[in-house]
């Protein structure tokens, strides 16, 4: 390097003495760019590529047309401009190069000795602008002019093998791009014709070498021919101990070999071919100058060799490593740099595997985020835009199957589509499609339900199967992923071949897997799930053995920290809890407990698994573990576990249909841990996880709605910060922005914003808690807070459950006691019954809605009872077994709660199937309606669906009734649907009774969602005259039917409403509910309760037309009695208003009467 300075110097001199005008001044020029740029390879320094640059164009400009030297200084331009693009990405600068070396190549003819070379150069830069944009003609160009450069030279000349190896170069990047296989065995030839005429102490010999066995490595990723990854390294070990380790070349050579010794690792499993792969990696990195455009590979290539050894021996250390070196070459590489797309490729698809190890979310964001640019900067022709596409709808998934949001699960859908329909058929990618699709299939049936979904899940697997060689080193995890796929289809449809076909694919991944591999626990787990199934089908102990061996294994091959590691505890636990059932042995039980309980508890892992984990050790330590140990407690150690775990799993994060998708797994937790403790004689303890455990959709919307006036007293800023982020959560769960976003990119936007948002809420309430006064902030309840929900009488919250039913008396605010009543005579299964026989009547009796028809319905009760007459063994169970032991205790109390003519309220809060039957009606009723005894004759009945709710709507102000309107909602004709012809007579009614100026009425074409919406704003009091529909698959979409759509309940409770007071709904289906999931309570009339209503008059199913506006005639005459409208005695004018509808003709029919219901205050 010394003579190259000292020539610099020299030309420096020259060029400073030298006139513009004279004839050497070009030549000077050119000389000085040549020297620079030689240099700038030897140290990478950006600042001499620049110099060459300026130097080669001042060379041109000083050349007269015609000049001799006129092609070499458009060439040596040419080539400096291709070695500033080899640095800095710019393809502005390989379009200058490809244009002066044209132009070099038009000046010069074929027969004179520089053409080669300058033809040559131009092929090196069509092939570089086709690594950067993909275009195929580029490639195609590059081989037919480096074609032309071999023709123009001769086998003696000394440039020959440079120019054979550079075709050979060329025609590795077409197949990389087309996987026709004649291109790599083309290139292969061309390398070795250039190691073949180059003599072994040549400089260029160790550059074709290395190049050699990079095409043979390459063969091999094709063909799985284990010689040519044999050769590859042989050729790749000759190269390196050619070069001296001050050559510029060297640390690339270290780093190819790094990248075949872990192509070798992959198929073979030899642990020191990957320890061997990382250390000539980082000799490579060392290696590399600072600022050298290869450093940001050299690091990218070490982090994907630290990730094969972490797969292979679960350090998280080397997947710590991993993740900074990708991280480090994403830093040090520009966006316009075409190697820019693949380092955040790889950096995602790290995180993405962090994220299943550890679990943590803001891997699995990162990996998103991370895949979503790669693919953004990587052209539309890019030969990895499939595999980037594919990789992006993995991570999507992964997401999806934490969150459950189902926009993930659309993107993710749509992105392996593209990866597939991107992807030649015979591509060494497709197979890996194949597979991520047919995973995505899977996780589309286990949410869904539809059979369509399984078989597609099949069908892809099988096609990734049959196109992957069993040496291929994913060939294991796809023969897992059909086994769950069999596995899955087996449990929906039976059929035993399924079962079959699932635990030989589950055998031949465990075969092909060595136990070091981090993959290994989970195929063992699977194998034994599926070993378990059979089990429980057919009975065979050696299954059940083999099932239990096989999750032992996985538990202790999986590291404990280990994302995955609940889950096999979990499974482990229902094997031994299968042989138990079988065996009835007391160790299995408590190895099965030990199970549960180990999972239950892990630090990481799914909150959904380990909530699951903690219910089942909950079942087993009420049930199977009493039966050896009466007294033992610990099934209420498991309950406190599962109600730590509740609130992750039905996180602030989460649309209203993710979370109430989430709760349906809690759906019986609260009502059996409260049957649990109540025996214990922990009635508040009972009470309060009753609280927790139910309406949690509701709960978490009415957390983000809780004034903060004491906060914002002490802590002005913090009570800011948390008004603000609990706004847009709420909105988020509402399905505002997060979820009706038009444009994918802004869902998705949101999607990211809302977790950031649920990790700023989550700090602030860390730093709330820490300040005192505030240690409880927004915790659940305690009963200390929760009596005071009895403020306008007794409230009754009645559990039932499979342990025991019981009713929890709150006898009034003051008190601190808390009456229990055992039901003794009542169970979980007699409430069922109960729920489906009143089901089966409303069904045959064409209740469900105005209008329904269904003529395949059968009568469910014998003769005895018949028609209206089939309500009345209903009324009277309730009255039985519930009502009357209730009211029993009551009396004892003393308690009295007088309103007027003899009556006393009560508030219902029941769980279980009893929140879908009418215990407002309880009684003994004569055949003609009338009644023996009755709840109705002794009080007035209202619902609640949480204590919170009652006790947050009794706490509002009275509304100013100087400001009082009604907001009246008429749609008899409401299109595709039934006429109500009837309803017409309620806005008769509401006119009566109200005077124009403050009644706002939209009816007909008026009556559109947006207007209903905005009268919602101005009004206090609402009347809907409509039909009404529950969804139950998407709870939050349940509404009422208007001009221009639906107005759904997340349209509804998008806001509070601090002046509302009073509604009546007179549609059908405004308070079914969902029976999957009862102690949620998404329906229309809960909605309106946690919108800040008071009061809510609804029905449980449809009424007759002129049933519901006798009813409001009634409500509103005893409303509106003095004059002034007072929306607080609303449950006692439904009361008399129904007494008085009973007294009509045709009015005792209890499918008259009995619908109508008060909710709230």
């Amino acid at each position: 390097m010394e003579e190259i300075e000292q020539t610099m110097l020299n030309d420096e001199r020259a060029i400073q003495l030298t006139p513009d005008t004279h004839p050497m001044k070009p030549s000077l020029l050119n000389n000085l760019g040549s020297s620079l740029s030689t240099r700038s390879e030897r140290f990478g320094e950006l600042k001499d590529i620049e110099q060459a640059i300026l130097s080669h164009q001042r060379a041109i400009q000083f050349t007269p047309d015609g000049h001799p030297d006129q092609p070499s200084h458009f060439s040596n331009l040419g080539n400096s401009l291709l070695k500033r693009f080899e640095q800095l990405g710019d393809i502005g600068d390989v379009e200058q190069a490809i244009l002066n070396l044209e132009q070099a190549i038009q000046l010069t003819p074929d027969t004179h000795p520089n053409t080669p070379g300058h033809v040559h150069n131009l092929g090196i830069s069509f092939s570089r602008r086709f690594e950067c944009v993909g275009d195929l003609k580029d490639i195609d160009q590059a081989i037919l002019i480096h074609q032309r450069a071999i023709r123009l030279t001769p086998d003696t000349h000394p440039n020959k093998p440079s120019l054979l190896n550079d075709l050979s170069l060329s025609f590795s990047s077409r197949f990389e791009r087309l996987g026709e296989i004649c291109d790599i065995k083309h290139a292969i030839l061309n390398v070795e014709n250039a190691v073949e005429l180059t003599p072994d102490g040549h400089p260029d010999k160790p550059t074709y070498l290395n190049n050699l066995g990079i095409s043979l490595s390459t063969r091999f990723d094709w063909l799985g021919e284990l010689k040519d990854n044999e050769q590859a390294i042989l050729n790749l070990e000759r190269a390196i101990q050619l070069t001296p380790d001050i050559h510029p070349n060297k640390p690339g050579r270290l780093h190819n070999l790094g990248v075949s010794l872990s192509r070798r690792f992959e198929r073979a499993g030899d642990l020191k071919d990957i320890d061997q792969a990382i250390l000539n990696h980082e000799r490579a990195v060392q290696l590399t100058p600072d600022g050298r455009p290869d450093k940001p590979n050299r690091f990218s290539n070490l982090g994907n060799s630290l990730l094969k050894r972490f797969e292979q021996l679960g350090e998280m250390h080397d997947m710590e490593q991993a993740i900074l070196n990708l991280e480090r070459a994403i830093q040090l590489t520009p966006d316009p740099h075409p190697n820019k797309p693949g380092h955040l490729h790889t950096l995602g698809t790290l995180l993405s595997r962090r994220f299943e190890h550890v679990g943590d979310l803001k891997d699995i964001e990162q990996a998103v985020l991370n895949h979503e640019r790669a693919i953004q900067l990587t052209p539309d022709s890019h030969r990895d835009k499939p595999s980037r596409f594919s990789n992006l709808g993995n991570s999507l998934l992964k997401r999806f199957e934490r969150l459950g949001e189902m926009h993930d699960m659309e993107q993710a859908i749509l992105n392996l589509e593209r990866a597939i329909q991107l992807t030649p058929e015979g591509h060494i990618d497709k197979p890996s499609h194949f597979s991520n699709l047919g995973n995505l299939f899977l996780t589309c049936f286990m949410r869904l339900g539809d059979t369509g979904d399984i078989e597609q899940a099949i069908s892809f697997h099988e096609r990734a199967i049959l196109l992957t060689l069993d040496t291929h080193p994913d060939k294991p995890s796809r023969l897992n992923n059909l086994g769950i796929a069999f596995s899955t289809r087996f449990k929906c449809l039976g059929e035993m071949e399924d079962i079959e076909q699932a635990i030989l694919n589950h055998e031949g991944a465990i075969k092909l897997t060595a136990d070091t591999h981090t993959d290994q626990p989970t195929y063992l787990n699977n194998l034994g799930v599926s070993l378990s199934t059979r089990f429980e089908q057919l009975g065979d102990t050696m299954d059940i053995e083999r099932a239990i061996l096989n999750q032992e294994r996985a538990v202790h091959l999986t590291p404990d920290g280990h994302s995955k590691k609940s889950g096999q505890l979990s499974n482990l636990g229902n094997s031994l809890l299968a042989r138990l059932l079988r065996s009835g042995r007391y160790e299995d039980l408590m190895k099965s407990i030990d199970a549960y309980r180990t999972s239950a508890i892990l630090p990481v892992g799914p909150p959904s698994t380990r909530l699951y984990a903690a219910e089942k050790w909950s079942w087993l330590a009420s049930g199977e573990l009493r039966r050896f140990h009466p007294t033992d407690l610990s099934a209420l150690d498991a309950y406190r576990v599962a109600f730590e775990l509740l609130p992750r799993v039905a996180w602030a994060g989460l649309s209203i249909n993710s979370r109430n998708h989430e709760d349906l797994a809690a759906s019986t937790l609260a009502c059996n841990a409260a049957a649990i403790a109540i025996p214990e004689n922990d009635t508040h303890l009972a009470l309060e996880w009753l609280e927790h455990g139910r309406s949690i959709v509701w709960a978490k919307i009415l957390q983000l709605r809780t004034p903060l006036d004491e906060l914002r007293i002490d802590h002005p800023m913090v009570a800011a910060e948390l008004t603000q982020i609990s706004e847009q959560l709420e909105r988020g769960a509402l399905g505002d922005r997060f979820t009706t976003a038009h444009r994918n990119e802004e869902r998705e936007g949101t999607a990211k914003k809302r977790l950031q948002l649920v990790r700023d809420w989550d700090r602030l309430m860390t730093l709330v808690r820490q300040k005192s006064g505030f240690e409880r902030f927004l915790l659940p309840k305690q009963f200390s807070e929760l009596r005071y929900a009895s403020h306008d009488g007794p409230v009754v919250v009645l559990n039932v459950s499979e342990y025991g039913c019981d009713a929890l008396i709150i006898e009034h605010s003051l008190s601190e006691c808390l009456h229990h009543v055992h039901l003794e005579d009542f169970s979980y299964e007699k409430a069922e019954n109960l729920r489906q026989s009143l089901h089966h009547i409303l069904y045959h009796q064409r209740l469900l809605d105005r209008g329904y028809v269904n003529r395949k319905a059968e009568p469910v009760f014998t003769p005895r009872f018949r028609g209206d007459d089939a309500f009345r063994p209903i009324l009277a169970e309730l009255w039985k077994s519930v009502v009357d032991p209730v009211l029993g205790c009551l009396e004892s109390l003393q308690i009295k709660s007088p309103i007027s003519d003899g009556y006393f309220r009560i508030t219902w809060c029941p769980t279980g199937p009893l929140a879908f039957l009418p215990i407002h009606a309880a009684g003994l009723y004569n055949a003609d309606g009338t009644s023996t005894i009755s709840l109705p004759d002794i009080a007035i009945s209202s619902y609640t669906p949480t204590l919170t709710a009652l006790l947050r709507n009794s706490q509002h102000a009275t509304p100013d009734r100087s400001m009082f309107k009604l907001l009246a909602v008429i749609q008899p004709n409401t299109p595709g649907a039934s006429s109500l012809p009837g309803i017409l007579t309620e806005l008769k009614i509401i006119r009566k009774y109200i005077s124009n100026s403050r009644v706002q009425i939209l009816q007909g074409r008026s009556a559109t969602v947006s207007k209903v919406l905005s009268g919602m704003e101005e009004c206090s009091w609402i009347h809907f005259a409509c039909h009404g529909v529950e969804d139950v698959l998407h709870p939050s979409e349940s509404g009422l039917l208007l001009q221009d759509g639906r107005l759904t309940l997340s349209n509804i409770i998008q806001k509070h409403r601090p002046h509302a007071e009073f509604a009546f709904l007179s549609a059908c289906q405004t308070a079914l509910g969902n029976e999957t999931c009862p102690e949620e309570a998404v329906h229309l009339a809960a909605g309106l309760l946690h919108a800040g209503f008071r009061g809510v008059i609804s029905t449980m199913w449809s009424v007759r037309d002129d049933d519901a506006p006798f009813v409001a005639d009634k409500v509103y005459a005893r409303l509106l009695d003095d004059g002034q409208p007072n929306g607080a005695k609303g449950a006692e004018a439904l009361h008399l208003a129904v007494r008085q509808l009973r007294e009509q003709p045709g009015g005792c029919k209890f499918s008259s009467w009995v619908p109508f219901f008060y909710t709230g205050v």
